[in-house]
């Protein structure tokens, strides 16, 4: 189970694959079945953020451990740099001091990523192997916090917030590159696709592969902003 080199052979849509799948869509419904008796209980709520704000340390700092434990830990692959690492930092500011401005920039990159890593992930290991289990469960309690300040909290996107998160990322993204052709990683998918077939290896490359990423970006961020433009015209 946690051997690193047993259990490299991940299904896409594989029966576990299916299972967490659905354990998404129902935790994203349970949020949205109790959230008027959530909203009235501030030490439920208050208990809710501090387990969300465990799993993610727990998560993110077993990983580290498990790889450093095994001697496979590589600059080139455990860094936490990846989108979704950053995310993952980002909501647990958001977790420790609650805001609605800290809210704007963590709802676009905090919602696709996961749930896209969710749906198509980049990742070696099968069921039941410890990195498989970890995998899943950090990317969707990152999916569960923004429905969670969505739903529960009433935190609202607002318009300008799409600027503002293209601008972070690509802030980001300019080190992130740097570092990438130092060490040869890939940290956010800069230098290519990942080797599973996801949606990035339709993007073509060289040039045309960032300025597709670009154009994901926006179109992304813009469809995740576009129910909240749809529920004001109602």
């Amino acid at each position: 189970m946690f051997a690193p080199d047993q259990l490299q052979d991940f299904q896409l849509f594989s029966t576990a694959h299916l299972v967490f799948i659905g354990v998404m869509i129902f935790i994203i419904l349970l949020i949205f079945m109790f959230r008027k008796e959530l909203r009235g209980n501030k030490s439920t709520k208050q208990a809710i953020r501090w387990g969300f704000l465990s799993i993610l340390i727990l998560s993110e700092g077993s990983y580290q451990f498990w790889s450093l434990a095994h001697g496979i830990w590589d600059p080139r692959w455990h860094l936490p740099l990846q989108l979704c690492s950053i995310s993952s930092f980002a909501i647990i500011y958001l977790l420790l001091k609650p805001s609605e401005a800290r809210f704007q920039i963590v709802y676009f990159i905090a919602l696709i990523p996961p749930f896209l890593a969710v749906l198509t992930p980049d990742l070696l290991y099968g069921n039941p192997h410890y990195r498989f289990f970890q995998f899943f469960i950090h990317h969707i309690t990152l999916l569960a916090v923004v429905f969670f300040y969505v739903i529960v909290e009433k935190y609202r996107p607002k318009l300008f917030s799409i600027l503002k998160a293209a601008l972070f990322i690509n802030l980001l993204a300019l080190p992130i590159s740097y570092l990438n052709k130092i060490i040869g990683a890939n940290y956010m998918f800069l230098e290519g696709p990942p080797a599973t077939n996801t949606p990035l290896s339709w993007f073509g490359e060289g040039l045309w592969y960032i300025i597709n990423l670009e154009i994901a970006m926006i179109v992304a961020f813009t469809l995740t902003y576009l129910p909240f433009v749809l529920a004001k015209r109602q």
